[in-house]
């Protein structure tokens, strides 16, 4: 409900930025929210909405964040697509395709330096595993054997496009 809110505004031209929501992702994220320890960290997407949203439950920090106001969440500095919320364990949000998997590696890497008992939870869409950074940053993953989690949101589309009109299947049995 509070995306469709925000999509009104963003049709009024209420914002003076780019947002992009996650419509449909409400599920997954409110499922990590509820079973993410105070020493996980979250690395996300530009799609990152849902995620804060479970996170803080509040639109309005948000909202203000949207409209660049010094009481967004933080401080009207960071947008749409890089909005991230610490306090929460939303380390990590990034508009660059693929390039958070690396990201999370090194937070993972954090966690197991500082023999933390938090995991790392990183999320990307099913069009970013055709990035070398997931195929790397999960090699990585395993060769160091880190606590992370990888979830891939798969809707089968890369922007306007259907994946196997874009691409054969990749098999991610390979990485386990």
């Amino acid at each position: 409900m509070y995306q469709i809110s925000i999509n009104q505004k963003y049709k009024e031209k209420k914002f003076k930025i780019p947002i992009h929501l996650a419509l449909g992702h409400e599920a997954i994220a409110t499922a990590i929210s509820k079973v993410m320890s105070t020493k996980d960290s979250l690395i996300l997407t530009h799609r990152n909405i849902a995620y804060n949203l479970a996170r803080i439950d509040s639109l309005k920090p948000i909202l203000n964040e949207y409209l660049l106001e010094k009481n967004g969440l933080m401080e009207g500095k960071l947008g749409s697509m890089n909005l991230i919320n610490p306090n929460k364990g939303v380390l990590y949000s990034s508009s660059i395709l693929g390039n958070n998997f690396a990201v999370a590696v090194g937070v993972s890497l954090t966690h197991d330096m500082h023999q933390s008992e938090g995991i790392t939870i990183v999320l990307g869409g099913d069009g970013s595993i055709e990035e070398g950074s997931f195929h790397e940053s999960l090699l990585m993953l395993k060769s160091l054997n880190l606590s992370a989690l990888v979830i891939i949101e798969n809707n089968e589309w890369s922007m306007s496009t259907r994946i196997n009109e874009r691409r054969h299947p990749i098999n991610l049995q390979k990485f386990c």
